[in-house]
């Protein structure tokens, strides 16, 4: 085959599981080849969106750490026993790209206060939509919703819209009825650097409903 330059070749639009790509090692500066399935299993994308954490560090948090606030972990799973008792102020580590950031709560999250969820200096939240659904079975794990660029304008229940210049999240706890049970999980998944993308798994109490306030604002 005559020399060309990758951007000459006939573009492929679907990749086959035995297809190779180019990549570049900058560790060994070598060109390797990597497959698709192999690129995506390394990837934290296919985490944030299935909840698959396999290959995340852990770490566990009592309602009383979670009252004094701290700091997530890059590439974590923090398991948070909050009740929602006090307020709850949690820090976002450095917006970096690739980088994914999970918290699962084991307790009834449901004392009343508010949660805020900050970014680091520089960084903000992607624009986008979430729309949850009510799930009026309590008891039940909601489906995994995934923020957006669409906007959603017809609410399954309660819609959420962050806007590029946000950069905290504030979550009540509200009591009784919310989507805030044992179980649920938060994530912030890094597309672009600078940006984070949520994603929220809800775990219903008493009608389903969403929390009273799942919002972006700039502070």
């Amino acid at each position: 085959m005559a020399t060309k330059k990758i951007t000459e070749l006939t573009a492929l639009t679907t990749a086959a599981a035995a297809d190779v790509l180019a990549i570049v090692d900058t560790s060994g500066n070598t060109t390797n080849k990597i497959t698709p399935n192999d690129m995506l299993a390394s990837s934290n994308y296919v985490k944030f969106i299935t909840g698959d954490y396999d290959g995340l560090t852990i770490s566990t948090k009592t309602d009383a750490n979670c009252d004094s606030g701290f700091t997530f972990v890059a590439n974590s799973l923090t398991e948070c026993a909050a009740v929602g008792d006090a307020t709850n102020a949690f820090i976002l580590p450095a917006a970096t790209l690739g980088t994914l950031v999970v918290m699962r709560g084991t307790a009834q999250y449901d004392g009343g206060n508010n949660a805020t969820f900050t970014t680091g200096a520089g960084d903000f939240f992607a624009v986008q939509t979430l729309n949850f659904p009510t799930q009026p079975d309590g008891g039940r794990v909601a489906p995994r919703i995934i923020g957006a660029s669409p906007v959603a304008t017809q609410s399954l229940g309660k819609i959420s819209t962050f806007a590029g210049t946000h950069n905290t999240l504030t979550l009540s706890t509200t009591a009784t009825n919310n989507q805030t049970n044992a179980g649920f999980e938060l994530s912030f998944f890094c597309a672009e650097a600078g940006k984070w993308r949520i994603g929220f798994l809800g775990s219903e109490l008493g009608t389903g409903v969403m929390n009273a306030t799942f919002a972006g604002s700039a502070v």
